[in-house]
């Protein structure tokens, strides 16, 4: 055991989970031990269907009336058949900008959407808007410095899924990263271990009338022990963010109260 716990994998990958209602329930992170060697590969996110998903994040800009005057994705290499009617949709969206002195001001924020591409006819599809989020993100300069898994959680078989309540500072630095809320009991040295690694990572704030704005975002982090014979009970990793419709991913964070909002009901429509 000494020599096995010496040596393990770090892995990021995404993980998905069903909660009791049906709906699905993700982290944003999972930090897996695994014994090495070999080392094995753990399986990415299960969709549940046949459906191709995609996770897009995007850059927009409103003026003082809501509409989008700029739109850029983040994932440059997003396929052409689902930028495009992406693109075309999004401009038409209504959004509520964020306030200066209580008045409706230009606003630039971040728009993430899961996306499933629903089949119809012969070798055509259409876009499901799945979940839509606007707020402050992760941002694609800066650092994400991965959690460790910590020795003496692996030793004691420790696992379990940390969800942090991160605020930053209109610079996009952490200014703290705490337990959030209501969310589940886990061994105090993952809590710690999440904590340490998220204090690292640099956010991109909302700006609204010129000014960046501090913020909070919800990010859940899972460690789970993958080959040590003890598996992990499916509810470990289970919890659902409030205010979405689906689960986080991997690299998706869930701002609190962001200041600019969609308007338009798009969840669960097809483009």
């Amino acid at each position: 055991m000494k020599g096995l716990l010496a040596c393990f994998l770090l892995v990021l990958t995404p993980c998905a989970a069903t909660a009791s209602d049906g709906a699905p329930s993700t982290s944003a992170i999972t930090v897996t031990a695994t014994p090495y060697p070999p080392p094995r590969q753990v399986a990415g996110q299960n969709s549940g269907d046949e459906n191709p998903r995609y996770r897009t994040r995007w850059s927009v800009s409103l003026d003082a009336a809501g509409h989008v005057t700029r739109l850029e994705p983040s994932d440059k290499t997003l396929a052409d058949a689902v930028r495009l009617p992406l693109d075309k949709a999004i401009r038409s969206w209504q959004f509520i900008p964020g306030s200066v002195d209580g008045q409706p001001a230009a606003t630039d924020t971040t728009l993430a959407l899961d996306i499933t591409l629903v089949p119809f006819g012969d070798d055509k599809f259409a876009l499901r808007v799945d979940d839509a989020r606007t707020g402050g993100d992760v941002t694609t300069k800066g650092i994400r410095v991965p959690p460790k898994y910590p020795a003496t959680a692996i030793r004691h078989n420790r696992q379990g899924m940390v969800v942090l309540k991160v605020d930053y500072d209109p610079t996009g630095h952490v200014l703290a990263a705490n337990p959030h809320e209501g969310a589940p009991v886990v061994a105090a040295e993952l809590t710690t271990s999440a904590a340490r690694a998220v204090k690292r990572w640099m956010f991109s704030p909302e700006i609204v009338g010129g000014h960046a704005l501090a913020g909070s975002v919800i990010v859940p982090i899972c460690f789970e022990m993958v080959g040590f014979g003890k598996p992990m009970p499916r509810t470990a990793c289970e919890w659902v963010p409030p205010g979405a419709h689906r689960g986080l991913h991997e690299n998706d964070v869930l701002a609190i109260e962001p200041a600019a909002k969609l308007q338009t009901d798009v969840v669960g429509r097809t483009l």
